[in-house]
């Protein structure tokens, strides 16, 4: 297939996906829902997906937070810091809020041990445990009905603080692969009350971004392992600026400026100034259905494969969100993305990818991703080839602090693409076993 039929079915999908979940029957809204501009945070969100961490920067309104929803309870929520240790007494009525977790897993390989090339990624080692993920929030969220001003500082630690390490971060230009630091957020926010009356919110510093549904934090992706878009086509975390404009309660807009991939205030290249923009739309204001359109563009702004990056990258996302019922949520996310002047011409890459979500019962979901990813020339993977992986999970969260997330995974791609141990790839196909627990607190 040529790239521009493969552009084509994820243009296709997204359209013709969005009137068909937008015909479902809805839940009836809630009448006393208020009609005042300050909205509480998005209720229909899942808690463990990076749109929920966004979310997180939006104070909770004059009617209270959202209502509760099945699945794991979110990491602001479960207050151990806050509560149990006396935290809330001591930050008063400041708005602060405290939380952290703590992450370790294992997962076996069918192809060796150590260092799993293309995939899985985050937990990139074969046969190994690891300590994925200590992490530690100091945030003030801002409130939406005045001029308020807020900051986050997001630090966290371990294994996949070394494969996700910053241009210019505190863990150095060559950290340990097993063990690293790092700030995924540290930056000042503020919400003005101009344009409209809903107002504006600007971030400034270093930040998540806004693309994808997974999150590179455990508590915002919903199995151990992630997709191939996640890794390969979206940048995790930058330093730039960020506004966020609401026209209403179902649609906002958010624009910014980057310098470039995965940056600890610096530019990743003497040319890297980048755009990022993305559109939300609720198709009710009940927010069963979401759709979400992002472009990002500029010199480096997403990683290349050693020595395949061209100068002028060009990422395009579209996802759709839909609860078909309290019990199951489903995505839809497809993702183009194109490098100029590679050493083999212009790179591309495409990918689709469905996710879905059933909560069983309030303590037990399953979880199910299938995903097809095409690298045409080598230049995110380094190997040109097509792939494709089928994930089933399970996430047992028997109190608010704990959840333990096994899987099962199968990785297919059309040459040999597959290894442990940091070697040439020798296998079109991996089965990969892995389970980890989340701590929060």
């Amino acid at each position: 297939m040529n790239w521009c039929f493969k552009v084509s079915i994820g243009l296709a999908a997204f359209a013709l996906l969005g009137p068909a979940l937008h015909a479902q029957d809805l839940m009836q809204p809630d009448p006393g829902m208020p009609n005042a501009a300050p909205a509480r945070p998005r209720s229909g969100l899942e808690a463990e997906s990076l749109p929920s961490e966004i979310a997180e920067d939006f104070a909770p309104g004059p009617e209270g937070p959202a209502p509760p929803r099945m699945g794991p309870t979110p990491v602001p929520d479960v207050r151990f810091l806050m509560d149990n240790l006396g935290l809330e007494n001591v930050l008063g009525g400041s708005g602060i809020r405290a939380f952290g977790w703590v992450e370790g897993g294992f997962t076996g390989s069918s192809t060796g041990s150590g260092l799993l090339s293309v995939q899985p990624r985050l937990n990139r080692f074969g046969n190994e445990f690891l300590l994925n993920q200590i992490g530690l929030v100091l945030e003030k969220p801002l409130k939406q009905d005045q001029f308020d001003l807020g900051f986050n500082i997001r630090y966290f630690a371990g294994t996949d603080a070394a494969t996700g390490q910053p241009l210019g971060g505190i863990g150095g230009r060559r950290p340990n692969t097993h063990f690293s630091q790092d700030f995924r957020d540290l930056y000042l926010s503020a919400h003005l009350p101009i344009i409209n009356e809903y107002g504006v919110n600007v971030k400034v510093g270093r930040m998540n971004t806004i693309i994808g549904y997974n999150g590179f934090l455990a508590p915002y992706r919903p199995m151990y392992s992630s997709d191939y878009q996640f890794f390969y086509g979206q940048d995790g975390a930058f330093t730039g600026f960020l506004t966020n404009l609401r026209t209403s309660k179902q649609l906002d807009f958010w624009n910014g400026m980057t310098f470039g991939a995965n940056t600890f205030f610096t530019k990743r290249s003497q040319n890297s100034i980048c755009y990022i923009g993305q559109v939300n739309y609720w198709v009710t204001e009940e927010e069963r259905t979401r759709l979400t359109g992002s472009v990002y563009c500029g010199p480096n702004a997403i990683f290349a494969a050693p020595g395949m990056a061209g100068d002028f990258d060009t990422t395009v996302e579209l996802r759709v969100q839909h609860a078909w019922s309290d019990r199951f949520t489903q995505v839809v996310q497809s993702m183009m993305g194109w490098d100029a002047n590679t050493p083999v011409g212009t790179g591309s890459w495409y990918g689709i990818y469905t996710l879905g979500i059933f909560h069983l019962t309030p303590k037990f979901d399953f979880i199910v991703r299938g995903e097809w990813f095409d690298d045409t020339k080598g230049t995110k993977t380094g190997i040109a080839t097509d792939f494709a992986e089928a994930t089933l999970g399970f996430n047992w969260h028997p109190t608010k602090y704990l959840e333990i997330r096994p899987e099962i995974r199968g990785d297919f791609a059309g040459q040999p693409a597959f290894a442990g141990g940091g070697g040439p790839p020798t296998h079109r196909a991996q089965l990969t076993g892995g389970i980890s627990a989340l701590i929060k607190f």
